[in-house]
């Protein structure tokens, strides 16, 4: 037994297959709670904690083996309907599972503690089983193994770091392919073979690297699921505590997230959550007198557009007052009151994002503390994501992330100012239009732009880069560009293409370089910028007045 304890490949992969156990019987613990008659989840929880129960058997891990030993008791009881579920058993099964993950992390950080406090748990559990029973060996689990088999042989665990390392290779092979793409431009542009066997070879690497991108890019995919599975937990216990009556509503569970995005996305998430419960859901009395149900509904949903993921959280609570939001932004100085009354909704509710502000009136462990907003924006900004919310008084809250679909490999359009070349990430363009000056206007001192009736601000890329010429263009490009419903017109020089391609790092040195997303090296080898629309959106709101540039 000792020989096992001390093989790191067993133990790692009873790490990551117990991980994924108790995420399940999380999931379906909170599920059963709400069916209690429901066979199936019982007999799948039954299953995972006895599959669990024999590896650690085998593997000599007492604490895990003991306490799982009490909870199979309990579940084999209310399978053979012995016991009634009640609160207190379902309270006494999370806290078993809980106490497993916390066994799990101990094995993953080094090893099992001599001694683990869970005495008056299993106490608890044996006055559960009424009347007591004997710990009886189930063959379902060894079924299970048998209903999975052959799932399992077409599959394989792989250490995400090797995924990571091939993804990077092939991102550098994009860089490169860019670059052949170039030379062979120029080449045949210089001997006028533009049907050449070096462009077909070029085409053809070009295909392959594509195909290759994509299909190392499916392996790092994820169902959404994975981020999903951990609420239902959350909202019953803050529900619970809240004394408030909530249903919680999953959507688009299937849709599939870069591995990396994962715990960017689970954060903010776990704080719109609390959010909701603790200011947007009112106390089942309150509901109850205003025509609503007792019971509130929060409901997340995960779709996908174009190579953007979106997922919403909405609730159906008391909404978010816009003159709430602008008394405390005024009280905090954030505002004055005559620049406040000339805001749009939409800008009034951006202010719940910034560090620190909060209109609750004091504190509490769930929210209040004026930090769970920002730390979603910040989150956010890190994958160049962003965020919006709407919300009407009476009627609820929805809050929209929009994510991008992977964090590997960018489109970009290539846009000059001067001598310099720039990239923005395409997925924030919507079109381009060539500049017209007799349509560029001067409103409070920032020059607009009229493009198809609509009023834009605008921003020369020329007066954002001080590396660049100050003469003026004759005649630039515009390129609008949309985050979070928000739109500018950014007038460039000229337009040089787009293409895939890597964004870089900045490093610890530029990393707090405003406007600047990261950088990356294009199809002649030189390293372009890579502008970051939503901070350039941010800067066109704040900036000075100024006279039109002619």
């Amino acid at each position: 037994m000792e020989e096992y304890y001390r093989d790191p490949a067993l133990v790692d992969a009873f790490i990551v297959e117990t991980e994924e156990l108790l995420q399940s019987i999380d999931q379906d613990l909170v599920g059963l709670e709400h069916v209690p008659g429901d066979d199936e989840l019982l007999n799948r929880v039954f299953r995972a904690l006895h599959s669990i129960k024999g590896t650690a058997g085998f593997l000599g891990f007492a604490p895990i083996i003991q306490l799982g030993h009490h909870a199979e008791d309990v579940l084999n009881a209310l399978r053979r309907r012995e016991v009634q579920l009640t609160q207190s058993t379902m309270n006494a099964l999370l806290a078993t599972r809980d106490r497993l993950g916390v066994m799990v992390a101990d094995l993953r950080g080094g090893g099992l503690k001599p001694k683990y406090e869970i005495e008056a748990l299993l106490v608890e559990l044996d006055r559960l089983q009424k009347p007591q029973a004997a710990a009886l060996e189930d063959n379902s689990g060894d079924l299970l193994g048998a209903s999975t088999l052959a799932q399992a042989q077409a599959t394989m665990r792989v250490d995400v770091r090797k995924i990571d390392d091939l993804i990077n290779l092939i991102g550098e092979l994009v860089v490169e392919r860019n670059r052949l793409l170039q030379l062979t431009k120029t080449l045949n542009s210089d001997i006028s073979q533009v049907d050449s066997p070096l462009s077909h070879s070029a085409s053809r690497l070009s295909f392959i690297t594509e195909e290759l991108q994509a299909a190392a890019l499916r392996t790092r995919m994820v169902p959404i699921s994975t981020v999903f599975c951990r609420f239902p937990r959350l909202v019953r216990d803050l529900a619970q505590a809240l004394k408030k009556e909530t249903r919680l509503i999953v959507r688009g569970e299937e849709t599939e997230i870069d591995r990396t995005l994962v715990e960017l996305v689970s954060d903010p998430l776990v704080h719109l959550i609390r959010n909701a419960l603790d200011h947007g859901l009112e106390s089942p009395e309150m509901r109850e007198s205003g025509g609503k149900p007792r019971q509130g509904t929060i409901c997340i949903e995960a779709t996908q557009e174009g190579d953007q993921i979106l997922v919403t959280l909405s609730d159906d609570g008391s909404g978010i007052d816009p003159a709430r939001i602008l008394g405390k932004a005024i009280e905090m100085q954030i505002v004055t009151a005559e620049r406040a009354a000339s805001l749009s909704e939409r800008e009034t509710l951006n202010f719940i994002f910034l560090p620190g502000f909060s209109t609750a009136d004091k504190a509490t462990d769930v929210s209040g503390r004026g930090v769970g907003m920002d730390v979603v924006r910040t989150n956010l900004k890190k994958v160049n994501g962003s965020i919006e919310v709407h919300s009407k008084i009476g009627r609820g809250t929805t809050v929209v992330m929009h994510l991008p679909l992977t964090l590997a490999v960018v489109p970009v359009l290539l846009v000059q100012a001067a001598d310099d070349v720039f990239a923005l990430p395409l997925r924030a363009i919507v079109e381009t239009d060539r500049q017209a000056n007799t349509r560029v206007h001067l409103v409070d001192g920032c020059e607009v732009v009229r493009l198809r009736g609509e009023t834009l601000p605008l921003l020369r890329l020329r007066s954002l880069c001080p590396l660049s010429s100050n003469q003026t263009a004759p005649e630039g490009k515009i390129v609008v560009l949309e985050v979070a419903e928000k739109r500018f017109a950014l007038l460039v020089d000229g337009l040089a293409g787009q293409e895939s391609t890597v964004i870089k790092p900045l490093g610890s040195y530029l990393h707090d370089c405003t406007g600047i997303a990261g950088a990356t090296v294009s199809g002649d080898g030189r390293v372009r910028l890579v502008l970051d629309p939503g901070e350039l959106i941010a800067w066109a709101a704040n900036r000075p007045p100024q006279a039109v540039v002619q």
